[in-house]
């Protein structure tokens, strides 16, 4: 395990998971086109949402623990939740936010960490906003701010 630094952050630490990506089945899951789902609204009111730290709220199974299990100078530690640098950490969280906004597809778009919201009007886009907000409260997702 090493800590990596990056500016106006605090350190993260990151664990070589080269051997185990090796190994596993790489799973897809279509990353939706945004530019093309706004053009459909010119003249849409848009908003964007990042939600923080969306790998941590994803539990592994306990077998998905002991494959991610690290050891350090103070033990061996098995991740509760989904750690960075799995292969397939994109695919499962691409794939609950899709599932966190279904029904929410002709007004949201989700790429990843990040959300666009889109409407026509104002008022519309205020119910819009209400609509995934309630979503990700109830997901116990976090914003970043």
């Amino acid at each position: 395990m090493i800590l990596v630094e990056a500016p106006v952050q605090d350190p993260r630490p990151c664990i070589d998971y080269r051997k185990l990506n090796n190994i596993t089945k790489t799973k897809f899951f279509p990353l939706p086109n945004v530019e093309e789902r706004i053009e459909t609204a010119p003249s849409a009111k848009y908003m964007t949402i990042d939600l923080s730290k969306g790998y941590w709220r994803m539990p592994l199974t306990p077998n998905a623990q002991r494959l991610t299990a690290f050891v350090t100078s103070f033990g061996t530690y098995k991740p509760l939740r989904m750690p960075f640098g799995l292969q397939n950490s994109p695919y499962e969280f691409s794939k609950m936010i899709s599932q966190l906004l279904e029904e929410c597809e002709g007004f949201s778009v989700p790429y990843l960490a990040d959300i666009a919201i889109f409407s026509n009007f104002f008022p519309e886009h205020l119910r819009h906003m209400s609509t995934v907000l309630r979503r990700i409260q109830n997901s116990e997702c976090s914003i970043n701010y």
